[in-house]
């Protein structure tokens, strides 16, 4: 199978007789996919003479697929040529190779690579916070994770978006203040996520937390009806107690 994908992308390769900046890297992604990373240096070397005044998008591409190929040294080499060359500083190429550091555990090049890019200018998206989240929830550094998810949701509002932490990430935290008796946690976790819609698993969490830690919070009832959630029986049971009743 990996021949004939490989024979298919020579004949589109063929075809790009005009020299389409789009084709190009499209072929990287195709000879990434087949795990061909003497052909992704070959057509990274024709994309570079045919566009000496290469793109940031196109170092991107080619960053990630270095990535995706486990080839880390190479995809840091080519990430200090764009530094190198680069006219904007685009947090986006930074954040691929942040995410690969994260991945294979290594936490502090990782900050002092969002850290560089923070001295050139281009400072953390929320994909980069994203990356430290689920960096931190690895490691069970929470407080750092709670942080992170903090700094996530500002960034996304500022630019003029928005950022969701993931249904895990929520569910190992409110887990995590759980384990912990921790209720001022959870409650200063959900005052973060305040303008999202939690659900009824998020509050049952809660009411967990509350019972674990045997404190009372006569208003339960009243904040689940305003953000109208119904709650399981076995919560019902624990918000008697907690509720002070």
């Amino acid at each position: 199978m990996p021949e004939k994908a490989e024979n298919a992308i020579r004949e589109l390769e063929k075809k790009n007789s005009h020299r389409d900046l789009s084709a190009f890297q499209f072929l990287i992604t195709l000879y990434g996919q087949t795990g061909n990373l003497l052909e992704v240096h070959r057509v990274w070397r024709s994309l570079r003479l045919a566009f000496p005044k290469t793109a940031n998008i196109s170092y991107l591409n080619m960053i990630q697929v270095l990535v995706n190929l486990r080839d880390l040294p190479g995809a840091e080499k080519c990430f200090r040529e764009w530094e190198s060359r680069c006219s904007t500083y685009d947090i986006r190429v930074a954040n691929v190779l942040i995410g690969a550091y994260a991945k294979e555990g290594m936490l502090d090049k990782a900050k002092v690579l969002k850290e560089q890019a923070r001295r050139r200018g281009a400072k953390p998206s929320a994909k980069t916070w994203e990356i430290f989240v689920d960096c931190y929830l690895k490691n069970a550094e929470y407080d750092l994770a709670v942080e992170s998810v903090a700094n996530a949701i500002s960034i996304g509002k500022g630019d003029g978006g928005k950022w969701v932490p993931s249904h895990e990430t929520i569910k190992t935290l409110m887990e995590h203040f759980g384990q912990t008796k921790d209720v001022d946690g959870a409650e200063g976790f959900l005052e973060i996520l305040k303008e999202e819609s939690l659900g009824a698993e998020v509050f049952e969490s809660l009411i967990k937390t509350y019972a674990a830690a045997g404190k009372t919070t006569p208003a339960m009832r009243h904040r689940l009806k305003m953000e109208n959630v119904e709650v399981s029986e076995a919560s019902k049971k624990l918000l008697e107690a907690i509720c002070g009743e």
